[in-house]
Formats: structure tokens, sequence, C-alpha cells
């Protein structure tokens, strides 16, 4: 069950992921709703690390907000769902499944981070998305490799620059507080 605090952190969550989901689909675009830049994904990886099956809803949910204000149809976001649960699930899972630290003071907790929340989620994440858009029939603004592509590298550079400082400074913040344990159980 739920604490009241991890609550309101996945309703903060949910209104920072929408706001950055828009930002930065708006950004960088190349089309239906994909951008060179997508902040938001540190959201989806974070909130999956830390609130587990919560953080991971919560990141799924918030592209629907951001999406639309970024003038995508509303059948993108369904479109691209799987692709939104996967990006949070496999590090929330990998996280859990090994006892890593969400602030990454381990170097294992960083391998793991590295493959799990950086690279693996978000090359599935691209996958998932064209292919899902070359079923659905929607056009592609550009060939279905540079779609893919935009999509991954958009999130890793996030990832990279912004994601781990946020799960290195913010993870003890949230233990200190009672948030999230110091391991994922």
């Amino acid at each position: 069950m739920y604490k009241k605090r991890q609550i309101l952190l996945a309703i903060i969550l949910f209104g920072l992921g929408a706001f950055l989901g828009t930002i930065g689909s708006i950004s960088l675009p190349l089309g239906l709703g994909v951008t060179g830049f997508w902040p938001a994904i540190v959201v989806q990886v974070a909130g999956g690390i830390w609130l587990g099956a919560l953080g991971v809803l919560v990141g799924a949910l918030f592209p629907f907000i951001s999406n639309t204000y970024a003038g995508a149809p509303l059948i993108i976001s369904f479109i691209y769902l799987p692709s939104n649960i996967v990006q949070g699930l496999i590090p929330y899972l990998v996280f859990k499944n090994l006892g890593l630290d969400p602030a990454l003071r381990s170097l294992r907790s960083l391998i793991h981070f590295l493959w799990s929340g950086v690279l693996v989620n978000n090359a599935l994440g691209a996958l998932l998305a064209t292919f899902m858009v070359l079923v659905s029939g929607l056009h592609l603004y550009t060939d279905p490799y540079v779609f893919a592509r935009t999509w991954f590298f958009g999130n890793i550079v996030p990832m990279l620059f912004i994601g781990s400082p946020t799960l290195m400074f913010l993870s003890p913040l949230l233990e200190r507080i009672g948030i999230i344990p110091k391991r994922i159980p």
C-alpha cells in the first residue's frame, strides 16, 4: 500500500512529466510528438525506480496530457502507451529484483542504471513506438530508422545529463523524508 507522501510524489511527478513532456515535444520536434530532446523520460525512469508500479503508471499516463498540449492527436498517446510503460518498467524491475540503490551510490547500481534506465528501456521504447506507428497506419514524417533513432537519442541524452544527477541528488532526500527506501524492496 502506498503512503500519503508517495501519492503526493506521484501527483508531483505527473504534473512535472506533463510539463516536461510538453516542453520536450515542442523543442526539437520530428513529428507525432517525437522529439530530439525529451526530458520527461527522467520522470518515467525515476518514477518507476522510486515508486514502483505507481511510478510506472504515472510515466505511462502523463504523456496523454503532454502529447495533447504539444498538438499530437489523442490516438498518439494510445499508440505510445506500450513504449511509455516499458521505459519506466524495465529500470523499476531491475532495481527491485537486484536490490539496487536509487541514489546510484555504488558502481553496481550505476552500471545497472545505465543499461536498464538509459539504453535498453529507451531502445525498446523506440522500437515499440516505431512499430506501433507503422502498424497503426499513421504517416511517419520521416523514415522509420530516423524516427526510432530520434526517439532513442531524444531520451538517452536527458537520461544521462538530467536523469543520473536527479537520482543521485534527489534519492537521498526522498530517503531521508521516508518516501523511498535506500534499496528498492
